[in-house]
């Protein structure tokens, strides 16, 4: 039964969010450091992608067919350009001119401008041009549909070798053609602008005749229905007694009419108020014999009153010399009796005058204000029949004035007629003297880009997609095991040369291993250890011997058991022969001496597979293993066991129940992620106590990751043999 097969669900749900939570972490670098890791694992990859591209574009430059680009430049000016310093204004300026230069641009590219440009330059029947494209032009006469198609693919051709380039913050445009032809591409440049000119005086003049011929005809009809709404109008006002003396047009357009009984209307008012005026002053002058029409007595009245007072006098300085019956006083009362009657016949006239004065005042105010109600009335039902001739009047005010609008325009068209062109030609076309296509550079360029960018991709996908341990760090994230040491790659010798030289790499590394084995455990470091791998080649022998040489350098004795009786390795590696080992005590072979063999260039000793047995998990799980671990742990400190790979086989659970604890190794940058996962969770599974793990053969691909200071990482290949 495998790994995989051992797996409880939960185990293999734990498994999956394992690998999803690191493949979300994975890359817990800076994006510059995630690129220079992509190049450095994947540089050959990149190149080869690259090289490929720019090989690619210089093949494709060389079979191209060389093209002569023709341009010519023209000038595009709007109909109606808008100066104002109003911002609203301006704004909306800008995006109708915005809008009037994408309309030419599309006009310059439009299916119809090509159709003309063939039939201009009678391109169908052009040999060069068909020639060049390829076009195939039937002998003998065409018939309507064949020449109908071939001007369309004629024109298809042009528009395909056609370039607009808008010069930017100007009116000006640059038309190009590229052909094989340098003489045909300024041909088709020239007949391009020419014929755009020409189409914007064609779409004017043809706009210009349009358009009167469309004004007349409403005019026509307008007239029509003026002077019907017009007639109309005249009858009502005929019909109603309505006499207009004068209409003018106000701000809007609209007539305002003025009718005779307004007019009568408005005279008898201010009449009228003239003659209550003269009544009010009459009737104040009824009491008064001075003023109003007795003025006229005033005089007379005034004097007789004089004489009267003089008299009066006179009479009184008499009666006081002379007695009543004087003569002279009696002649005095006679005259003053006779002034008092003159003085009362003269008051009585002017008095009769006052009231002659008011009498006609009054009349003359009553006759008004009859004949005032009289046009009032009149007038009241003239308004209520002005309703119908207000909008009578409203119609002949809107036909009066569509028809004067459109008679304007229909003289401003007649008097503009086709207007000034506002496109002209700056620049006629050349026939270019080089070719402009292909360009070596250009096409290098253009291909080394999508090769930049496929070797990117798939360097970034294959990342992606390898799930190896990159940097070393990440397996207690990942695997929940702690990091006992990195191992770099030996590049230049044997790992079994290097270990003993205290001053390699090597040495150093698995020497930090072993001090942090020290730290596991009360009694130091694990006196009985099992040292596996998920799969074969991941330096799990080279491991089990560095850590038996580290340990043996101290001071410890140590004895390595080669427990790989599948397929043993130790002694091929070490060049020791094969004798009496591991199989034949399992077997029953209990002379244990004769089994350990010294190794005086490492300082430990060690204990051979032996010989292939036919039945090696019954042999490993029975109990003489536990016995030969007894007995090695009484005469060393320290006992290693280099254990079969965990992934397929049976071997490796059942010795790991043997030992203290387990040493996991990992190949750095090959061993898959779901495999040390797989192999990990048998083992937990056998209930193995799991010490830690040993991140081997750490290269040039994990200097991003902090891995290659004083190793001497190297590129070069594996050590030819690099322990199983």
């Amino acid at each position: 039964m495998n790994g995989r097969e051992a797996m409880s669900s939960k185990d293999m749900i734990a498994l999956e969010n394992e690998e999803a939570r690191y493949d979300s972490s994975r890359f817990g670098l800076s994006i510059l450091e995630q690129i220079m890791s992509v190049i450095l694992n994947h540089r050959y990859l990149a190149l080869s992608i690259i090289a490929g591209s720019l090989v690619l574009g210089l093949l494709l430059t060389f079979i191209a067919t060389p093209q002569y680009t023709s341009t010519a430049r023209i000038e595009i000016l709007p109909d109606a350009p808008v100066s104002t310093s109003v911002a609203g204004e301006r704004e909306r300026s800008l995006i109708n001119e915005v809008a009037f230069y994408n309309t030419q641009y599309s006009l310059l590219e439009s299916r119809s401008l090509a159709e003309r440009v063939v039939r201009a330059g009678n391109l169908t029947a052009n040999e060069e041009f068909l020639r060049l494209f390829k076009l195939e032009n039937p002998e003998g006469a065409l018939s309507s549909a064949q020449r109908e198609s071939l001007t369309t693919n004629a024109a298809m051709v042009l528009l395909d070798r056609l370039t607009v380039s808008p010069m930017r913050a100007s009116s000006l445009i640059d038309v190009s053609f590229s052909t094989p032809s340098p003489a045909l591409s300024a041909k088709l440049t020239d007949l391009w602008v020419t014929q755009f000119v020409q189409s914007n005086i064609d779409r004017r003049f043809a706009a210009t005749s349009d358009a009167r011929k469309y004004l007349e005809a409403r005019l026509d009809t307008l007239r029509q229905n003026l002077e019907t709404s017009e007639r109309g109008l005249i009858n009502y006002a005929t019909s109603r007694g309505i006499v207009t003396i004068s209409s003018k047009a106000d701000a809007n357009g609209n007539t305002q009419s003025e009718t005779l009984v307004g007019t009568d209307i408005t005279e008898i008012s201010r009449a009228l108020g003239r003659a209550r005026e003269q009544r009010i002053a009459t009737e104040a002058e009824l009491s008064n014999t001075l003023t109003g029409a007795g003025q006229a007595n005033a005089q007379t009245i005034v004097g007789l009153r004089q004489r009267r007072a003089d008299l009066e006098a006179e009479l009184a300085r008499q009666r006081v010399t002379f007695g009543d019956d004087y003569p002279t006083v009696v002649s005095l009362r006679a005259q003053v009796a006779n002034l008092d009657r003159s003085l009362s016949a003269e008051t009585g006239r002017s008095k009769q005058g006052n009231q002659e004065a008011y009498n006609a005042a009054l009349k003359r105010e009553r006759q008004l204000q009859t004949e005032l109600d009289q046009l009032t009335d009149k007038y009241n039902v003239q308004q209520r029949d002005s309703i119908q001739m207000a909008i009578l009047q409203r119609e002949v005010d809107s036909n009066r004035q569509l028809y004067d609008g459109l008679l304007q325009r229909y003289k401003e068209i007649g008097a503009a007629g086709v207007g000034t062109n506002n496109i002209s030609i700056v620049d006629r076309a050349k026939v270019a003297g080089s070719p402009s296509s292909p360009n070596l550079q250009l096409n290098l360029v253009l291909a080394l880009l999508p090769g930049l960018i496929l070797a990117v991709g798939l360097a970034f996908f294959l990342e992606r997609m390898d799930s190896s341990v990159r940097d070393p760090q990440e397996v207690g994230a990942r695997f929940g095991l702690p990091l006992l040491g990195a191992i770099p790659e030996s590049v230049d010798k044997d790992v079994a040369d290097a270990i003993v030289d205290k001053k390699s790499p090597i040495y150093e590394a698995y020497f930090s291993v072993m001090t942090n084995l020290t730290f596991l455990t009360e009694h130091g470091a694990p006196r009985s250890i099992m040292l596996t791998s998920s799969r074969p080649k991941e330096g799990k022998s080279n491991s089990s011997l560095s850590v038996a040489t580290v340990l043996a350098a101290t001071g410890k004795s140590v004895v390595l058991v080669d427990s790989d009786i599948r397929n043993p390795s130790l002694n091929r590696y070490l060049d020791i022969p094969m004798q009496r080992g591991l199989s034949h005590y399992l077997a029953g072979d209990d002379h244990v001496d004769e089994m350990i063999m010294p190794l005086k260039k490492f300082g430990f000793s060690i204990i051979t597979a032996g010989k292939k047995p036919p039945n090696p998990a019954e042999l490993l799980g029975n109990d003489r293993l536990a016995q030969l671990i007894e007995i090695l742990l009484r005469r060393y400190d320290h006992v290693l066991i280099d254990a079969p790979p965990l992934l397929g086989l049976a071997d490796a659970p059942l010795i790991a129940q043997r030992v203290e604890g387990v040493l996991f190794v990992i190949e750095a940058n090959v061993t898959k992620g779901r495999a040390v996962s797989t192999a990990l969770t048998r083992l937990r599974m056998s209930g193995a106590r799991l010490f830690g793990a040993i991140v081997t053969k750490v290269g040039a691909k994990n200097q991003v990751y902090g891995y290659g200071y004083g190793y001497g990482y190297g590129y070069g290949n594996e050590a030819t043999k690099d322990g199983n």
